[in-house]
């Protein structure tokens, strides 16, 4: 992890995303998906075509993967997902070395903050789950599975917890997460180990790190 602290130089708050980026759940994303893409004939995903394909809104994200949204309930599919995620979610672990990075940016009173595109309610039981909940002073989710955009909630984020944006820094693992710093404006670090591939972040921006664990 020590390649992520000099990115930390100055920071007074980090928002962190949480699929992904804290939570390692690509494995489990791949598998659940590509479940229901069999069962509408339209086949297995690998790991590396996801890393291609996924994307926010979630709604485009399964267009691309080829379901044609005009005849097949794009809700219908959200609470099959959802229901084999949670179904899943037991196999799962924070990425390797996640939970004691964060116990030494708590412990260097840098406050932290999750920022996520999951269902709010749920996501505060993933992160008392993992053991995590303490960490942070603000827990922001979406309201519901649709996985839309984190943009208002970040927003909301930032008046109610009061964060400097010139001292703030945004962590997570997708082209969204950037998108949601932009319209912040705060500073975003984007981890290539995640939900979306090296290519496709670097095409996007250029602090991008490929290996978090790198010395």
């Amino acid at each position: 992890m020590k390649s992520l602290w000099p990115h930390l130089e100055g920071k007074t708050h980090i928002i962190w995303d949480w699929n992904g980026t804290l939570l390692d759940d690509v494995d489990l994303m791949v598998d659940v998906i590509s479940d229901i893409l069999e069962d509408h004939g339209l086949g297995r995903l690998s790991r590396e075509s996801y890393r291609e394909l996924f994307r926010f809104p979630i709604r485009d994200y399964y267009q691309a993967l080829g379901f044609n949204l005009e005849k097949v309930s794009f809700e219908k599919l959200s609470e099959r997902f959802t229901l084999g995620y949670k179904t899943g979610l037991p196999k799962t672990r924070l990425h390797r070395g996640m939970k004691e990075f964060l116990d030494s940016v708590w412990q260097a009173n840098i406050c932290q903050s999750v920022l996520s595109a999951a269902q709010e309610e749920y996501l505060n039981e993933q992160l008392t789950h993992f053991g995590v909940r303490h960490y942070f002073e603000h827990v922001y989710g979406l309201t519901d599975y649709h996985a839309a955009s984190k943009v208002e909630r970040g927003k909301q984020l930032m008046e109610v917890a009061q964060i400097p944006r010139d001292t703030a820094l945004l962590i997570g693992d997708t082209d969204h997460d950037l998108e949601v710093a932009q319209a912040l404006g705060v500073e975003v670090l984007l981890l290539a180990d995640g939900h979306q591939c090296w290519n496709r972040l670097t095409s996007k921006h250029s602090r991008v790190l490929l290996d978090r664990h790198a010395v």
